[in-house]
This record gives C-alpha cells, structure tokens and sequence, in this order.
C-alpha cells in the first residue's frame, strides 16, 4: 500500500471509524470520563474523544496484552475426575493507537519470552493476535529518554501502521496486512502522500533521529565480569528502596507469579504481576532466600536486562523508555549505573573501587530529582 496522509481535522473520524469495530485505547492523561486524575496511561476511548498525543504515559500500554492479574485456567475434580478449562477464550479486536516506538518495540521484547515456538503460553498469545498497534513516532527525544543506546530510535518503523507528526497533517504508512486493513477503514479521510510529504517525513525523520543522544553501554560478556564485584553493587543499590516501581513501570519486565484460589475439589488459578525487587520474591518453599540483600536483587535486574537478555535472546531486555528514571522516588539513574559499569570494565584509569566510601562512612543518599526530571502527569514529550 502507497503512504497516505490525513489531515489533522480527520484523525477523530477515523478514529471513531476503528472505535466501530474494535476496542480502542489511547493516551490519556485521565480516563476519558475525567473522574480518575492521576498517571496518564492508555485508556479505552469512546467515539468523540481525541487521544492526547503529545504525552509520554507514565505507564506503559504492557498491560492490555500481559495482563496484572489473568485468568489461566478453572479446575474441578468430581466423579468423573479432573476437569481443566483453559482461561484464554475468544478475545475482542483491540487497537492501541498512538504507541510509541519504544512502548511498540517492548512486545516484540516480550513475545521473545511468552511466544517460544517449543511453548507459546496461551493467553498473552492471543491478546497479541487480537491487538493491532498505531505507532506514533516521537518527534524529539525526552530528557530521560534512551533508546538509541539500546537498539532502538524514536521513529522505528514497529508495529502494524506508522505515523509521523508533520504538523497540520499525518504521514501514514501500513507496515502489515492488517496496517492496511486499519488505513482502509478511514478511505477517503486519508489522500495518497506527494512527492513534498515523502520529502518532509524524510527530513523531520533524519532531524528526529540525528538530534538523539547515545552512549555506550557495556556488552553481556563485559557486565556478566562484574558480577562478583560486590561492591560495586553494594554502591549502586546503596539509595534503592526495591520498591519495584521501576519494574512495573517497565515496558519490558515480565516476572509474575502463579497462585491458585479455592479448594482442592474447584478453583481457579490465575497470574499476576511480581517483580525481582522485592524481597520474598525468590524466597524457596523452605524459607531458603539467595536474595535476602538487596543489592543482590538489583544486581539480578541489570544483569537480566543486560546480559542475561541479550545472550538468550540478542537483544537487551531494555527500550530506554525513561519511565524507570522519572518514577524512581530516590533519583536512581539506569543509565548512571551504565555509566559506570562502562568505566569499570572498559580500559580506563579510573579506579571504581578505590572511589568506594569506607564502610563506616557510607549514608543512605536520596538525592533530590531536578524539576525537570520529577514525575508529571500528562507531561508532553519535551
């Protein structure tokens, strides 16, 4: 299909046309009805209501395909024995519209984990096949964005349609099949891109992308040589309070736990939601924890999303979204950490160690986030 363009005055009809047939959710600094103030997310929209698309979400869209808490399966035992029914059924059409380009990458992360051929998990398989993706691609990088650091860049062509902010219009282009099938339904809302839109996506691309920073990051082979470094992660896990924000503001962290509610006879077994940060997350049967500490706890979090990742699955477990860095309480910077993992194992004068505080001297620090930086709700994409 050719690119097309539509005009700013026509995005909510065509928005309204996908609200026809699908389920749509959008960014929204409150929920539509504008009862619930709080953390912008992607809302479910209703026909009429234009998504706020200059806003970075402070959660991401993760959500509406790896649910917090999802239905596995029902179990009965009876006479006839033991009865299970799957809790994945037939699932609505679903659309996330003005997705950005890291949020978008972040499934195809995922999918790594539950879309295994050898055991593709049934639930997150078909909430993935239901939900198409708009993406939006960003028209500057935030302050707290990275994502060139770590494969990515704030107009990666992912997902099923690409659009581009060019102003008065939208420069609009179908990556799949079923991108095709979402530009058809808006028809004559949209008009085949000239030769002038095809040069203007073109510059604010290569401005988008040439005005992005980025820094080296340590390779898997590199971080995994620190991994007995104590104290170097004692340093880096001095001020955290494994609160697990970061890690269910991530786009890409996936830790849950299974649990199962009823009796032996009838139940229901369901997932949830975890997170390596907190402390009984890897606390055996037993009561054995090999994570007591929380250093250890955020050591196995970097070491997740940096090595261990990227040699199972060759990319990192990271987008460079930011949100980690805007909602920490206590200012604890993913990319100060890779930073400083760089000057340790890369040749450098710097002695990392001898940098260390004497036991008795060191303090819990919570340092104070500069304004800029500090979680704003709805704030747009700087």
């Amino acid at each position: 299909m050719a690119a097309k363009v539509i005009s700013v005055g026509n995005l909510q009809a065509w928005i309204d046309k996908l609200i026809e047939n699908s389920k749509v959710f959008a960014p929204m600094a409150s929920t539509p009805n504008g009862k619930s103030p709080g953390a912008s997310s992607f809302a479910q929209i209703t026909a009429g209501t234009m998504p706020e698309l200059k806003i970075r979400t402070d959660i991401p869209p993760k959500g509406l395909i790896f649910k917090r808490v999802e239905l596995l399966l029902t179990y009965e035992y009876d006479e006839d024995g033991l009865k299970i029914v799957q809790g994945c059924g037939k699932l609505p059409k679903k659309i996330i519209f003005g997705i950005r380009p890291c949020d978008a990458r972040a499934f195809e992360i995922i999918d790594k984990v539950f879309l295994d051929p050898a055991a593709p998990e049934c639930g997150y398989a078909a909430e993935r096949d239901n939900t198409a993706l708009i993406m939006l691609a960003c028209k500057e990088s935030g302050i707290t964005c990275f994502c060139t650091s770590v494969g990515g860049s704030p107009v990666d062509k992912t997902g099923d349609v690409w659009m581009v902010d060019l102003g008065d219009r939208y420069y609009v282009e179908a990556l799949t099949p079923v991108g095709e099938e979402l530009v058809l339904v808006g028809g004559d809302l949209f008009t085949n891109a000239s030769q002038e839109d095809e040069e203007e996506q073109k510059q604010a691309v290569d401005r988008i992308d040439s005005a992005s920073t980025e820094f080296s990051i340590p390779s898997a082979k590199d971080l995994s040589s620190l991994f007995y470094n104590d104290l170097f992660w004692q340093s880096q896990a001095d001020k955290c309070l494994s609160c697990g924000a970061c890690t269910f503001l991530c786009p890409t962290c996936h830790c849950f736990d299974v649990e199962d509610e009823g009796s032996i006879n009838k139940g229901n077994r369901y997932r949830t939601w975890d997170s390596c940060m907190f402390s009984r997350f890897t606390r055996a049967a037993g009561g054995h924890n090999p994570r007591v500490e929380h250093w250890k706890r955020l050591r196995q979090r970097m070491m997740h999303k940096f090595s261990y990742f990227i040699e199972n699955s060759g990319v990192a477990g990271c987008v460079g979204c930011g949100r980690c860095i805007r909602s920490c309480p206590v200012a604890f910077d993913i990319r100060e950490f890779l930073r400083d993992a760089v000057a340790i194992v890369s040749p450098s004068p710097i002695d990392f160690v001898d940098k260390l505080p004497n036991e008795g001297d060191k303090l819990r620090s919570c340092d104070i986030k500069p304004k800029e930086e500090t979680h704003g709700t709805g704030g747009e994409l700087k």
